[in-house]
């Protein structure tokens, strides 16, 4: 474990086990240097992971604070389609493949922490019944792939279902980790599809893991808030 890492998770447990209480000041960028010993790089890299995992907020001019965060709790989560609400009779699902290409991406591949190298895109609108209602776009290293038939766009309808069939990974069975956030402003080819009317979107970039800790995939979802909700236990 690097320098750096050990600090964050010497702090980390400092905030959880109480020693730095919520919105109370953290360490400076000095103090942090003179405590563990290292120079202002990894000082100032602390403070930046740390903001960035959000255990901290950080006010110009004032320092870093505690942040009032759920990091770690351990909550039951359970996320609904809201479909009940808007169809009165059993309505299937279905997808449409717009896009599936090779591509090669510096950021994307920054996001899947391997280096610059080819990646299968698939560009999919998911419908219930005629009512457009997600626009997800999977990113997967085609390294992991081999062999894939690119002109073969019925079978990238339902992805998971084929990578299953065809390179025994079942996604589903894998780990991921999701970040979510609500988007009053999609992307124009979001919108378009999904968002006619101007409404609001759930953004969420999703990471799908392998057992050695490898990322699998990276997903960008969009879907129309009418049709997703969370409900949150602890």
């Amino acid at each position: 474990m690097k320098k750096y890492e050990k600090i964050i998770n010497d702090i980390i447990l400092k905030i959880q086990t109480g020693m730095f209480k919520e919105g109370e000041q953290l360490y400076t960028e000095k103090e942090i240097k003179e405590i563990y010993n290292v120079s202002s790089t990894t000082a100032v890299r602390v403070l930046n992971e740390l903001e960035t995992a959000g255990y901290i907020f950080r006010v110009q001019g004032k320092g870093s604070f505690v942040n009032k965060t759920l990091v770690n709790k351990k909550v039951y989560v359970t996320e609904n389609n809201n479909f009940h609400k808007h169809f009165k009779e059993s309505v299937s699902e279905h997808s449409d493949v717009i896009e599936a290409e090779i591509i090669q991406d510096k950021e994307l591949c920054a996001k899947l922490k391997i280096k610059n190298q080819k990646l299968l895109k698939v560009v999919r609108i998911k419908y219930i019944g005629n009512v457009s209602w997600a626009h997800q776009t999977n990113y997967i290293p085609l390294k992991y792939l081999p062999d894939i038939n690119i002109a073969d766009i019925d079978g990238f309808k339902e992805l998971a279902t084929m990578i299953r069939k065809k390179y025994r990974i079942d996604i589903h069975q894998e780990k991921s980790k999701k970040y979510m956030k609500v988007v009053v402003d999609p992307p124009k080819e979001v919108a378009d599809f999904i968002a006619k009317e101007g409404e609001p979107c759930f953004e969420f970039d999703r990471y799908t893991y392998f057992s050695d800790g490898n990322i699998f995939e990276y997903v960008k979802i969009y879907i129309n808030y009418k049709y997703y909700s969370l409900t949150i236990k602890d």
